[in-house]
C-alpha cells in the first residue's frame, strides 16, 4: 500500500505544479496608492496593472509611461547615434562654429538622459480598459511610472541654455522661444512639440510653412532644431532622432529613479 499512497501524492502534487498559472512581475511607480511590485497573471493587459496600483488624484495620466527592457536596445542605438551625430558637427567647428557650439550644448543634454524603454501607452486606468486595442499584454519586467502634474514647459536645443517655462494655457509653441533665446545655428523654420505622452509634432513656424494653431500641455518638450545648413550631408535626420529620443523621456516623479 505504500507505494500506492506514494505514487498517489507524487501524482497530485505533480497535477497541482502544472495547473499553477504562470504569473509575471510589473512594477508601478509614482503617484498611485500601491506602489511597488504587482504580481500578475501571465496574459495581464496593461489595464490590469493600473487597476491594481490606483493612481492617486495627484497623477498625471497624460504623462504616465510605460517602459519596457524589450525596447531599451533599440532606445540604446539610439541615443548612441544621435551622439556621434553631433559629435560629426562639433568636428567641424572651423567651418561651421555656431553649428559646433550647439552641438555641443545639446550632446551634453543628451548624454545625460536615461535610456528607458518608454513606448507611447494610453494609461489612464478606467479608459485603457475600455479601448481594447490600447489595452496591450504587459511582459515580466515591465515599469510603469505615474508622475505628479506639473507647471512647465522645457525648452531646449539649439537655445542659449535649457529653460523651464510656465505653462501657460493655449499659447503658442513658438510664443515660449521669445523668454529662451535661439542660438545662431537653430532653425528659423520648424520646432518639434514632444507631448508629455511621447506625441511627437514638426510644426512649421516661418511665414511660408505656418502650422495650423496648437497647443501645449503641461510638461510637453519644445526642442529647437538645428538648421539644413549645419546638418549637411552628414546627419540629414538628425532632428527627427533628437525628437524621437526626447519622446522616450519620463517627467521627474519623487522617489522614482531611471
Amino acid at each position: 500500500m505504500k507505494p500506492r499512497l506514494f505514487a498517489l501524492a507524487l501524482g497530485l502534487a505533480t497535477c497541482g505544479a502544472s495547473i499553477a498559472a504562470p504569473t509575471i512581475n510589473v512594477d508601478v511607480l509614482g503617484q498611485v496608492r500601491n506602489p511597488g511590485a504587482q504580481v500578475l497573471p501571465a496574459d495581464a493587459r496593461l489595464s490590469d496593472a493600473a487597476l491594481a496600483a490606483q493612481p492617486l488624484p495627484s497623477a498625471y495620466p497624460l504623462a504616465a509611461a510605460w517602459l519596457r527592457q524589450a525596447d531599451q536596445l533599440a532606445q540604446t542605438r539610439l541615443k548612441a547615434g544621435v551622439l556621434f551625430d553631433l559629435g560629426q558637427i562639433e568636428e567641424r567647428a572651423d567651418r561651421d562654429p555656431d553649428g559646433a557650439q550647439a552641438a555641443t550644448a545639446l550632446a551634453r543634454e543628451i548624454d545625460s538622459m536615461p535610456v528607458t524603454g518608454r513606448v507611447p501607452a494610453l494609461l489612464a486606468a478606467r479608459n485603457v480598459e475600455a479601448a481594447l486595442s490600447q489595452n496591450r499584454p504587459l511582459a515580466d519586467g515591465d515599469r510603469l511610472v505615474y508622475p505628479p502634474r506639473p507647471a512647465t514647459v522645457k525648452v531646449m536645443g539649439a537655445v542659449a541654455q535649457l529653460c523651464m517655462l510656465d505653462h501657460v494655457p493655449d499659447q503658442a509653441p513658438r510664443a515660449y522661444l521669445s523668454h529662451c533665446p535661439a542660438l545662431a545655428a537653430a532653425s528659423l523654420d520648424d520646432l518639434y512639440v514632444i507631448q508629455p505622452d511621447g506625441h511627437v509634432e514638426k510644426l512649421g513656424i516661418a511665414l511660408w510653412n505656418r502650422s495650423p494653431a496648437s497647443t501645449l500641455a503641461p510638461g510637453a518638450i519644445v526642442y529647437v532644431p538645428l538648421q539644413a545648413s549645419t546638418l549637411g550631408q552628414t546627419a540629414p535626420d538628425l532632428n527627427e532622432e533628437v525628437a524621437r529620443f526626447l519622446a522616450t523621456q519620463v517627467l521627474d516623479a519623487p522617489g522614482v529613479s531611471l
